[in-house]
């Protein structure tokens, strides 16, 4: 794709002295659309997976023009907020779809993605999907096998749903910006807002992490970002990894790492970071008593939280339950554990702060880009990643606007 020329467009006024504060960025994804030539699709009908925060909101509110999307779902463990529902569906009616649970929400993916494929077959078109944490990619595969031929696509935004669709190898594309560079600048951002986030729960239990020992399991990028968080916070985090290359970048990082999880006896909290379950009974059982335990990665992976439920626990303030285990190392023959936020991410607990928006922003131009070469030709079947002319589209225009003032 050819480096766009960015359309000039107006100045946008700030609202009243009671609206939310917006900074110049506010129109990035508008500007977006329009600069990359985003044409009426009606070849297409669109369906979304999403976490329903405002970022993804405006992301909607840029492409309404020139989409037509037939659901808006949001996860449970994020959207499910005070409020969330009722201002969606104000703004987008009954396309949005909030289910309680993951185990309802792939009963609802069925029956929309029935709805959306129906509808491409009456119409002669053909379904995007825009997807987060690969919830869509395996019902396509189970349920429509014999309707593969509507799929246009899916664009994925996270490296777990990549590797979700890599172990089923689809028979139609899934684009991504899962491992782009602005998605490395976003992540590692997130990992230091999973920090603060677990911070802010220890303020509340009446805890300093200040000076305490922490044991983050993966060093890639969220990992690396919760360390350094933490570091920040004066804590002592030591970096887990069985890539050994990774250990070697977290220690010329100054960060204390090992391929081994010796660093896990001792610590008084630790973060799942890897992507997949890195904390079940063995690594559980290595940490000592009141150890807080959180993840910072997607959905309910990291933590084997169906085995920490075997055992005695009750829930000791929003979004910490603590756990009674077995120990034979303390008196009495019981420690316990302290699970945050039922072992979702940590920084999706209600009233977490987030990534600033003009970072996020960028990563969901990157879908906004992928989206436009989805809808202009056909990929073969298989995982294609965004290119670095794409990556390089968006990162011009956020220079351009940074730069405007």
């Amino acid at each position: 794709m050819k480096p766009a020329a960015f359309r000039t467009t107006e100045v946008v006024a700030l609202g009243s002295a009671s609206a939310p504060f917006r900074s110049g960025m506010d129109d990035y994804l508008r500007r977006l659309v329009l600069g990359i030539g985003y044409p009426r699709d009606t070849a297409h009908r669109y369906m979304m997976v999403a976490h329903l925060f405002d970022d993804t909101m405006r992301m909607l509110d840029a492409l309404a023009p020139v989409t037509t999307w037939d659901a808006i779902i949001g996860v449970p463990y994020s959207s499910n907020r005070p409020g969330v529902a009722e201002r969606w569906a104000g703004r987008f009616g009954a396309a949005v779809h909030i289910p309680p649970n993951l185990a309802e929400l792939e009963r609802l993916l069925v029956e929309q993605l029935a709805r959306s494929l129906s509808l491409c077959r009456r119409n002669g078109q053909r379904l995007i999907v825009q997807e987060v944490g690969g919830f869509v990619t395996p019902l396509l595969g189970t349920y429509f096998s014999d309707q593969l031929h509507l799929v246009k696509g899916v664009v994925e935004i996270t490296k777990q749903g990549v590797w979700r669709a890599a172990d089923l190898a689809p028979d139609f594309p899934v684009l991504h910006c899962a491992d782009s560079e602005m998605k490395r600048f976003e992540a590692q951002r997130c990992g230091e807002t999973v920090a603060r986030c677990l911070d802010g729960l220890a303020r509340g239990l009446g805890l300093s992490l200040a000076g305490r020992r922490a044991a983050v399991v993966g060093a890639g990028w969220i990992g690396a970002g919760v360390a350094r968080g933490l570091a920040r916070l004066d804590m002592i985090p030591a970096l887990i990894d069985h890539d050994p290359l990774k250990v070697v970048e977290a220690r010329l990082n100054g960060f204390a790492a090992a391929c081994d999880g010796a660093a896990l006896t001792g610590a008084q909290l630790v973060v799942g970071a890897t992507g997949r379950t890195s904390l079940g009974p063995d690594a559980l059982d290595r940490l000592p008593h009141d150890a807080i335990v959180a993840s910072a990665s997607s959905r309910q992976l990291e933590i084997d939280v169906d085995w920490l439920r075997r055992h005695p626990g009750e829930r000791v303030c929003e979004g910490v339950e603590a756990f009674r285990l077995p120990c034979k190392r303390r008196p009495g023959g019981v420690k316990r554990l302290l699970l945050v936020n039922d072992g979702f991410p940590a920084n999706f607990l209600p009233g977490s702060g987030s990534v600033a928006d003009e970072i996020v922003e960028t990563i969901l131009g990157e879908l906004i880009v992928l989206m436009r070469a989805l809808a202009d030709r056909d990929f073969a079947p298989g995982i294609h990643r965004i290119t670095p002319e794409q990556e390089g589209l968006c990162a011009r225009l956020w220079l351009e606007m940074r730069d405007a003032d």
